[in-house]
């Protein structure tokens, strides 16, 4: 099993994996028995709703409906009845050729939108890290899904936010910090607070508790290694004193989702932050991803996500409300940023 998720994304994700044959004299009724054994194990031993699950009667229901599919993959679909079925809203399967999802997630509308977000959205906004107005440090972070999620690619990953942040903390005067997490629709949020750690510093970043809400992993931060209890997840190599008293808006928006949240989560109680714009999609609870038969993969939905101090929230509610006023063309036009900026200022 390999944990490259805080929670996965929206159904915009793209996934890819290795290419894979079949043995030629395993049946596809053989592939799809020992595929749906192997996801039912690993839903009943990891699912947080498990216990309200009748997996007895649910097993052969669901593998009768995938046994009348002309192949493999089509037997796939199945699973989004599964996911149905057990209000896995959250829960993601991923082939070769495609991936699966439950149709219970939140659905957005063009209504929603402001024709700058959905060009950004349409033409693939990447990180970038910049200066605004000569005086306030402005970090866009878009999803991100890390295919393999080796520990190398952990931590390469996070190097890269976290070098571009403080190469312009050196260069410049800067009075606050703008994290925009508007396009966030998920991955792996590890990476991601990782590469904060100069505005996060040291301790708890966030909490993941069981079904009876006990405290099941604590994440933190120490001298820029990011830990799962006492575990190492992932490390940046800090080259700066961090500053986790400095002034720091994150901008959320209907789009922030699952890993961008958890991001959110992980400042949720930081001295001098605030958190501006729309409430984000909801998608809090922590997935992780089981590797299955035939190159498949699941990401199950394992715990609560909560800040430090273990409140859960299904969305996360700015402190202050912006809706629709997006301008990623012009920033100093977009209201989030302006509100951003006036609350940078109100700290100094």
């Amino acid at each position: 099993m390999k944990s490259i998720f805080a929670g996965t994304t929206l159904c915009f994700l793209f996934f890819s994996l290795s290419a894979h044959s079949q043995n030629e004299h395993v049946t596809v009724r053989d592939s799809i028995n020992t595929f749906y054994n192997k996801l039912f194990e690993a839903l009943e031993e990891n699912y947080l709703y498990t216990k309200d699950i009748d997996w007895l009667g649910l097993k052969p229901y669901i593998k009768k409906k995938a046994l009348k599919s002309r192949s493999f993959e089509e037997s796939l679909k199945i699973s989004v009845k599964l996911f149905d079925t057990i209000n896995g809203n959250h829960l993601l399967l991923f082939s070769e050729k495609d991936w699966y999802k439950s149709t219970l997630g939140k659905q957005l509308s063009h209504d929603q939108f402001n024709q700058s977000l959905a060009d950004a959205y349409e033409n693939g906004k990447s990180f970038e890290a910049k200066v605004i107005e000569k005086e306030y440090g402005y970090v866009f972070i878009p999803g991100m899904l890390l295919k393999d999620a080796t520990r190398e690619e952990l931590d390469q990953a996070g190097q890269k936010i976290y070098d571009a942040i403080t190469k312009i903390d050196q260069s410049h005067n800067i009075k606050g910090w703008i994290i925009d997490l508007r396009l966030n629709i998920g991955g792996n949020s590890n990476v991601m607070l990782a590469g904060l750690y100069h505005l996060l510093g040291n301790g708890t970043t966030h909490l993941s508790l069981d079904i009876d809400k006990h405290v099941k992993i604590l994440t933190s931060m120490h001298n820029g290694t990011l830990y799962k209890n006492h575990k190492i997840n992932t490390a940046i190599k800090p080259n700066l004193k961090p500053k986790s008293q400095v002034p720091v808006a994150l901008i959320s928006g209907i789009m922030t989702n699952s890993a961008g949240e958890f991001v959110i989560l992980g400042f949720r109680g930081r001295k001098n932050t605030i958190v501006i714009g729309e409430e984000s999609h909801g998608n809090t609870t922590a997935n992780d991803l089981y590797e299955l038969p035939y190159n498949t993969k699941a990401a199950i939905t394992e715990s609560y996500g909560t800040d430090r101090s273990a409140k859960f929230t299904k969305t996360i509610i700015p402190d202050i409300e912006v809706i629709k006023q997006h301008n990623f063309e012009n920033l100093a036009k977009d209201k989030n940023i302006i509100m951003a900026m006036e609350f940078i200022n109100s700290k100094q």
